[in-house]
């Protein structure tokens, strides 16, 4: 899955160009605004979560399964599109603690397939964990190269055709899952056993 991810502008004049985002941002959440590319070829920015309709409740979908996306009646005539990111968050389960892993590409940018609807709002696609990503979660964004981005947008990308890209990871502070929290810190790497044992002491605090 992908429930936060980054993007930094202030290194990279392409994106900059594209006049979508204004500042870095290390801690992007659903229901924010993101930057993607259209099945049209062109950038925009859009909201980050497709609103379920028929309940007096907000709930937005921000992940989908690539597997069953066809069968999803809320998903399947959906325009694809893909998120620019260059890094994202997953946590892993250790004991009764959950520890968050950075997931990057030593700061190159890079798509993650998703599916949108003009106007209201986009989700990302997820696959199966492939290792040793899987280490740390099941599940996964579908990570685009250039030639695989094209055929995702072209609605040609199959089952079969699905990239694998070479993924840099590290344990970070658990910080990242504050929404408040959006600085460079939250991508750097902690020491791991340190890490848990600071989140059992905030648990367990001293009288």
């Amino acid at each position: 899955m992908c429930g936060r991810y980054t993007l930094s502008v202030s290194n990279k004049p392409a994106v900059e160009k594209l006049g979508l985002q204004t500042s870095d941002r290390f801690n992007i959440a659903p229901q924010s605004q993101v930057v993607i590319k259209t099945d049209a070829g062109d950038h925009a920015s859009a909201h980050w979560g497709i609103p379920l309709g028929g309940s007096g409740v907000s709930r937005f979908v921000t992940n989908a399964r690539f597997e069953t996306l066809h069968a999803k009646p809320l998903l399947r005539d959906l325009a694809r599109c893909a998120l620019l990111a260059d890094g994202w968050y997953e946590w892993q389960r250790i004991g009764s603690e959950k520890q968050p892993w950075y997931h990057h590409r030593g700061g190159d940018l890079f798509y993650m397939a998703g599916v949108y609807q003009p106007g209201i709002g986009c989700a990302v696609v997820t696959q199966g964990a492939t290792e040793p990503l899987a280490e740390i979660h099941h599940r996964q964004p579908v990570l685009l190269n250039q030639q695989h981005l094209d055929a995702w947008l072209n609605s040609a990308q199959s089952s079969e055709e699905l990239p694998t890209l070479e993924i840099s990871l590290h344990p970070v502070s658990s910080r990242v899952g504050n929404t408040r929290c959006d600085d460079r810190d939250l991508t750097a790497p902690v020491n791991l056993d340190e890490a848990l044992l600071g989140q059992t002491v905030e648990l367990f605090p001293e009288d």
